[in-house]
């Protein structure tokens, strides 16, 4: 080989292993920055976890913050941070420590840097979080997480890393319809069919109620009629010669009471069926005379009573006739020339109504004429608005009561505002369906004075659970904004009857109430008195994932008020919340 040959190999060969060497050295240094990036990147990985976990644990504590705005800040603030700590952020998990839950005051005091919570309102025109102490309506959770030690990171010198999370939550708007039993039963607490339902124990408050109605009236007279109700006594013609009689009788519940001036000879009865019965061989100048056998406790529409020299000529031995009639009565309590007070309803009809009812029998005023049977005559016979329109300024029970929770209610829904619609359907119309008084709105005093202005049995007197549903879900379908909590409040005291009977009505309110579900719109029903329909209410609040509560009635007259509102009070604080931010 020449020389130069061989120089040239030499030199080929020299810059082969110079390029070796360098490889060597590139790859050297290619692996430790491998190394240290592989390092930095388990440390950011684990840096976005602690950084997801602080905002999950941020999230929940002002989720359980708002919750709990209604209880006050400082309970809400202690609720935002225990639910910060049962969310362990990294390495720090406050759950570890002895008796945490009792603790969790102290702990706060102990993590007052770390965890900040902040009250206020939220703007949904501008998206931002306006601090206030008044009736706050959100809270912001300002959480930081000092993390370490890193695993690799520590080669270049940090150790330690510190993130923060900013939460805000807020009360969820809702739109609630109101659907409200107005049915006739609203006013049966008033009545005195409660003596004849519940016995002598429901008297006083009965009696009671029905005088402070009279007086809510203002007291009005008519007539010489008394408030203590007094049976009618005819006074029979003046005597023309010695041998007559002065009569007086007193028709009462079931006999006519007899008085002369003297001795009686006999007397015939004759009932509202027509019969007659005669008691012969009397003496003395009274008596009490009622029908026997076939004839007992029938009511004595007219009787002749022989005394004396008298006679009618109308029967063999009949003496002067007396009559119960309804011209008679009217006269005797001088309502002849008093015009009836109000559109429906007459004097013939009230006194018919005084002979005839069960419910007034039983409460032992049968044919007994007076202010305390005339307010129940109106309350059971003439409750519509159109018949005695005073009726809703008076304290008949229990829709006084149902009209009182619903104040608290609407004060509820005052107190924070987080931007509510309300509207009010009744089940009750004059075509025995329901009627929406308002659509969603936000003017809850008009709201609240239409439920003052409505009576038992306002427009009817039945009980159409199932139209009052459909009401409610038709207006939430129609005007329920989209981003709000849609929800039906349901109350009644009593029994479905409509639209024709119970087992009907019962199924239509299911049909109605499956709707709601299907829309999911939930129900919270609530059941008020003896009467409720329980099982129908449980039933319709589970098929609606809402919730139902009973106020039972214990008595004839029961005080709903502070069962009834303090169930008003936790339907209005069922706050929905959400995460804004």
């Amino acid at each position: 080989m020449s020389r130069a040959k061989l120089l040239a190999a030499l030199r080929s060969w020299l810059r082969v292993k110079t390029r070796r060497g360098a490889v060597l050295v590139l790859t050297a240094l290619l692996m430790v920055f491998m190394m240290g990036l592989l390092a930095m990147s388990v440390d950011v990985g684990y840096m976005m976890t602690v950084k997801t976990e602080l905002k999950r644990a941020a999230d929940a504590a002002a989720l359980a913050g708002a919750a709990s705005l209604s209880e006050g800040s400082d309970a809400a603030q202690l609720k935002a941070f225990e639910f910060l700590a049962r969310n362990p952020v990294g390495r720090q998990n406050l759950m570890e420590e002895p008796n945490w839950e009792e603790r969790l005051a102290e702990l706060l005091a102990q993590n007052d840097e770390r965890f900040r919570v902040e009250f206020g309102d939220w703007d949904e025109s501008s998206r931002e979080f306006v601090p206030s102490f008044v009736n706050p309506t959100a809270i912001r959770v300002l959480a930081r997480h000092d993390g370490g030690p890193l695993f690799f990171s520590r080669v270049f010198g940090k150790d330690r890393f510190h993130l923060e999370a900013e939460s805000i939550a807020r009360y969820e708007p809702r739109d609630i319809v109101l659907v409200l039993d107005y049915s006739a039963s609203m006013n049966d607490d008033s009545e005195l069919r409660r003596i004849s339902e519940f016995g002598e124990s429901a008297r006083a408050d009965v009696e009671a109620n029905i005088q402070q109605i009279y007086q809510e009236l203002g007291s009005p007279q008519y007539g010489s009629l008394q408030f203590t109700p007094q049976y009618y006594t005819q006074v029979g013609k003046a005597p023309s010669t010695g041998c007559e009689p002065q009569i007086t009788v007193t028709f009462r519940s079931n006999d006519v009471y007899v008085v002369s001036t003297k001795d009686l000879s006999n007397v015939v009865l004759q009932f509202s069926d027509g019969k007659t019965q005669k008691f012969d061989g009397l003496s003395g100048k009274t008596g009490a005379f009622k029908g026997t056998g076939s004839n007992a406790n029938k009511r004595i529409v007219r009787c002749w009573v022989k005394s004396g020299c008298n006679g009618s000529g109308e029967g063999p031995g009949y003496g002067e006739r007396f009559e119960d009639t309804n011209a008679n009565i009217k006269a005797y309590f001088g309502l002849n020339s008093v015009p009836y007070p109000y559109p429906r309803g007459s004097w013939d009809e009230y006194i018919d109504y005084v002979k005839t009812s069960s419910f007034i029998q039983g409460a032992g005023y049968r044919k007994m004429y007076g202010y305390l049977t005339l307010v129940n005559y109106w309350l059971e016979q003439r409750c519509k608005a159109d018949e005695t329109p005073v009726l809703w300024q008076v304290s008949e029970q229990p829709v006084k009561q149902l009209k009182e929770a619903v104040d608290v209610f609407f004060d509820y829904l005052s107190e924070v505002d987080t931007g509510d619609k309300v509207s009010l359907v009744i089940y009750n119309s004059s075509d025995q369906t329901a009627t929406t008084e308002f659509t969603l709105t936000r003017d809850f005093e008009s709201v609240k004075s239409t439920v003052w202005r409505r009576q038992a049995g306002h427009y009817d007197r039945y009980t159409n659970i199932g139209a009052g549903i459909k009401n409610g879900v038709d207006e939430l379908l129609a005007r329920g904004r989209p981003n709000s909590f849609k929800m039906i409040v349901l109350m009644t005291d009593g029994q479905a009857n409509r639209p024709s009977n119970e087992s009907v009505g019962r199924t239509y309110a299911l049909q109605q109430a499956q709707r709601a579900a299907d829309n999911n719109i939930p129900i919270f029903t609530l059941g008020v008195g003896l009467d409720a329909d329980q099982s129908l209410l449980e039933q319709i609040a589970e098929m609606t994932k809402g919730k139902s509560f009973i106020v039972p009635g214990r008595m004839a007259v029961t005080d709903f008020r502070p069962e009834l509102t303090e169930k008003f009070r936790t339907i209005a604080n069922h706050r929905p919340v959400r995460l804004v931010k």
